[in-house]
């Protein structure tokens, strides 16, 4: 899955920054939306696939047996999160790398992992003007 692209290439007066992609995943099976230890794994082994740094982890699985996770990974390249919503088999994912790792690949990790029926991803050039 190559990642979409909305911006236009850096202008002069920009320098990019990196690439910041989110997705929504559906028609994953609840069970797994709601196992906090698997998302996590999931989201490691993706992250580590495409060479990111993981400097920490969080996460955190809401009260209630038919509940969600959210967790994130704190990144040398930036960060990864997602928020899961088992009772609509939903999981949003936000990836953004200012490295030479694939953003758009760890999501695509992560959906085949999970067994996604839909996956819609965006992308962002992140620029800072100079």
């Amino acid at each position: 899955m190559e990642a979409l692209k909305f911006a236009a290439p850096a202008t002069s007066g920009q320098i990019d920054i990196g690439t910041h992609v989110v997705g929504d995943l559906s028609g994953i099976d609840p069970s797994l939306l709601m196992d906090e230890d698997h998302l996590m794994t999931v989201l490691k082994e993706a992250l580590e696939a495409q060479a990111f740094t993981i400097l920490g982890a969080q996460s955190y699985k809401f009260p209630g047996e038919d509940s969600g996770v959210t967790g994130f990974y704190i990144l040398s390249e930036s960060h990864a999160a997602f928020h899961s919503y088992p009772e609509y088999g939903y999981i949003a994912l936000d990836i953004f790398s200012c490295g030479a790792s694939r953003p758009d690949h760890v999501l695509a990790h992560v959906a085949r992992a999970l067994g996604a029926d839909e996956t819609a991803t965006k992308s962002l050039d992140r620029r800072a003007a100079l």
